[in-house]
């Protein structure tokens, strides 16, 4: 198993030998485990918001990056849980790959 730090830094779409698929097929892939990313992080930390908090959450219609500055100006070590879930969808993907192979 490789260290968290290394599989942060790592492409997963090279990890993953998938270099050969069309561009547009490699960037709805990552678009797809963004979202899951996202998801993970936001069970996460939806324990740690307040109600007011949680009221006060933009919504999906102010996009992405309004949540993400949002929680991460409410969430102790937001950072380290985006950094922690990052990490575990590379490895659960590798992991997957390898029993495929």
């Amino acid at each position: 198993m490789a260290n968290p730090q290394d599989l942060l830094s790592q492409n997963i779409i090279a990890a993953l030998g998938l270099e050969s698929l069309p561009n547009e097929e490699k960037a709805e892939m990552l678009q797809k485990m963004s979202d899951l990313v996202m998801r993970r992080v936001m069970l996460r930390v939806m324990d740690e918001l307040s109600d007011e908090d949680v009221a006060a959450l933009p919504k999906e219609t102010e996009g992405p990056e309004a949540i993400l500055a949002f929680v991460a100006e409410k969430v102790p070590g937001f950072d380290k849980i985006m950094e922690e879930e990052v990490v575990k969808l590379k490895q659960e993907m590798l992991t997957a790959a390898e029993q495929v192979e």
